[in-house]
């Protein structure tokens, strides 16, 4: 019996041990018009719609246990991403049902397993409102819709957390409880979109968004990013942008003071995008990215604020990371590992190439005169506006002050706190709730625990195993009856013993070897 009993434990204890959280994703990418359009308001087809969702794809290809591209990738699209065009799937309904049926049988695996949950949702192409269609987001063969998004894709994934991502005109529309069209009074634009968010997901509380509700297609792209400018924002904000506290987690606080910061100048209304960042209910600091679980990428840090707008790209022209940073904000980006890109700035650029896990500093870095580059039209606008308005910890303090929803994250402002914000030890404070956890020095704590709890139970276990043996030599029955009470308690006390020398052995060994690497090589120098 107490052999079953033990086993029982062990078999508990591991597995909570090896619990987890599996990220899943699915990028969809539509340049086709709605299946249905309004004869009056053609819409025209969109051009890089399906290079947003291949550059989603493949920017959390290696975090996602399970990934999926619903896009059809025209030559151009190809030829930037030479390797999606076999792993493509039809941007469909069809194939959209599909895959939440093979999410939620992994889902479900998760849930049996104790592990946790997360969907990464994006799409960007058109969406249409009003008229007598209901809102929805238009795929090749049928608009995904209110009441499809619900129930066919929110209501059948109950995960951890759902991130919905959607660069759409309109996109706001699919999450309003009643009649897009109809009239709101005495209210602003403003509390017509927070309450779309809110009332409307209040039935998903694990389900977080950020949509773009821009007017029109043209404001939509924009041919200098080859992107949807929202879905270009966001990517930025996802590789270490937003990440205002340099903790390694993009919350959603800080995924929205960055999409503010970087449209606030735009002066155009046609061209500037309005955008809505609702949190989930249920925990208004979940993250919607962990960088540091992000593969083959290596680490560009440093101040930036000299240089003001800076924006990276690939050998490919794929443009990654757009950033204009407040003075003293010292950044952490995820770049890819092991490719050649490229640093620009108005003044100059740079060559930048690191195998995975190295760090590049900026302050290291030697510009050059950029080469000439011939300009459109079209950009004008939106080139005098977009990520001029720095942004770093005052801008983001600012930001989330003013709203009601975002809860935010822990920052140092350099410039009225007096700290040096260059040096890495401040940043290692800045994180040490989370990042404490998988210290080196966290580890050993747990293991001399460990080791204390194993001489416990070993002596424990000797007192026991005295008390059976003066039971079973007892010649009386009442002494007898009091070393086997004795022993049945020592006999526990051993159990749980030496369960938590197990929990705090496996945990300490596990923050030794996942915790950052703190040699000296992969230390920056002060």
């Amino acid at each position: 019996m107490r052999f079953w009993l033990w086993a029982a434990l062990v078999l508990f204890i591991c597995h909570k041990a090896r619990a987890d959280t599996h990220v899943y994703a699915v990028a969809i990418g539509n340049n086709a018009p709605p299946v249905v359009d309004a004869p009056e308001q053609p819409m025209q087809p969109l051009r890089y719609a399906d290079d947003d969702a291949a550059d989603f794809y493949t920017f959390t290809r290696g975090l996602a246990r399970q990934s999926f591209l619903l896009a059809a990738l025209d030559a151009s699209s190809q030829r930037r991403f030479p390797k999606l065009a076999n792993v493509a799937l039809p941007p469909s309904l069809l194939e959209l049902r599909r895959v939440v049926t093979r999410l939620r049988e992994q889902f479900a695996a998760d849930r049996r397993d104790g592990h946790d949950s997360v969907l990464l949702f994006f799409f960007s192409g058109h969406g249409t409102r009003g008229g007598t269609q209901p809102p929805a987001l238009a795929l090749i063969d049928e608009p995904l819709t209110q009441t499809v998004l619900y129930d066919e894709v929110l209501s059948l994934l109950p995960g951890r957390y759902v991130h919905l991502l959607i660069d759409a005109c309109h996109a706001e529309a699919i999450v309003r409880p009643r009649d897009a069209s109809a009239h709101a009074v005495d209210i602003t634009e403003a509390d017509v979109q927070t309450y779309a968010a809110r009332e409307t997901l209040a039935r998903f509380p694990n389900v977080g968004a950020a949509l773009a509700t821009a007017s029109g297609a043209q404001a939509h792209e924009w041919d200098v990013y080859e992107r949807g400018v929202f879905s270009h924002e966001l990517m930025s904000a996802l590789r270490g942008a937003a990440d205002v506290n340099v903790d390694g987690t993009i919350e959603y606080s800080e995924l929205s003071a960055f999409l503010g910061a970087a449209n606030s100048n735009v002066a155009e209304q046609k061209a500037r995008l309005s955008v809505i960042v609702h949190p989930p209910s249920s925990n208004a600091r979940a993250p919607v990215l962990d960088i540091k679980r992000l593969p083959n990428t290596f680490r560009l840090v440093g101040q930036c604020a000299a240089l003001r707008e800076i924006y990276i790209e690939d050998d490919r022209g794929n443009r990654l990371v757009d950033l204009h940073a407040e003075p003293g904000y010292r950044v952490q980006l995820a770049l890819p590992a092991s490719e050649p890109l490229y640093m620009h700035h108005a003044s100059g650029e740079v060559s930048l190439l690191a195998a995975k896990g190295m760090q590049i500093r900026v302050e290291d870095l030697r510009f050059k005169q950029p080469a000439l580059k011939a300009r459109g039209a079209l950009h004008s606008a939106l080139e005098r506006g977009l990520f001029t308005t720095a942004y770093g910890p005052r801008y983001y303090r600012g930001y989330v002050d003013q709203s009601g929803e975002l809860m935010p994250v822990p920052v140092i402002d350099a410039a009225s706190s007096g700290v040096d914000l260059t040096t890495p030890s401040v940043h290692q404070a800045l994180a040490r709730d989370k990042m404490f956890a998988r210290s080196p020095r966290g580890g050993v704590v747990l293991l001399a625990g460990s080791a204390v709890l194993v001489a416990a139970t070993a002596v424990l276990g000797v007192l026991a195993n005295r008390s059976l043996t003066r039971a079973a030599n007892a010649e009386y029955e009442r002494p007898r009856s009091q070393e086997h009470s004795r022993a049945v308690v020592l006999e526990s006390s051993t159990l749980i013993a030496a369960g938590l020398a197990l929990v705090t052995g496996v945990a300490g060994t596990w923050l030794l070897v996942s915790a950052p690497d703190a040699s000296p090589a992969n230390q920056e120098s002060p």
